[in-house]
């Protein structure tokens, strides 16, 4: 059942202005969604005083949040092992993961633009990944 007639109206700077329902319904989604996120916000805070109250260290909080050197060095390593495994990939293959992944296109999208059934874009791209897997792990 339909609320024919009903008005829709939002506080603004004290004063009642009549807005679409569409509107009406926007603002309050946001609205509520900033409040969501809010204490959410609330809930995972860090504060010194928590930290205090239960005994934890600071330090021990920011170096677990810190990348260690090691860490950095070896994330650096493998993304270049990834670039150069990446290289040994026939034109084809390396196009498919580069839409995929770096260009954040779906493998619906992919199909579409190339006019490949969407499965053999799947099929294929599991392959590949495979076959990079193999190249990462020599």
């Amino acid at each position: 059942m339909e609320n024919y007639g009903k008005k829709y109206t939002l506080l603004v700077r004290g004063k009642r202005v009549s807005v679409t329902k569409e509107v009406y319904k926007a603002y309050y989604k946001c609205r509520d969604r900033e409040k969501y996120l809010d204490e959410l916000s609330e809930e995972n805070n860090i504060s010194l005083e928590g930290c205090i109250e239960n005994g934890v260290s600071v330090e021990y909080i920011i170096s677990t949040m810190m990348e260690s050197l090691e860490d950095a060095i070896i994330k650096r390593m493998m993304i270049a092992k990834l670039y150069r495994c990446l290289e040994m990939l026939d034109k084809s293959e390396r196009t498919l993961i580069e839409e995929l992944y770096l260009r954040g296109k779906s493998e619906r999208q992919f199909s579409a633009e190339t006019g490949s059934p969407y499965m053999t874009i799947h099929d294929r791209k599991i392959k590949i990944l495979g076959k990079i897997k193999k190249l990462m792990e020599k």
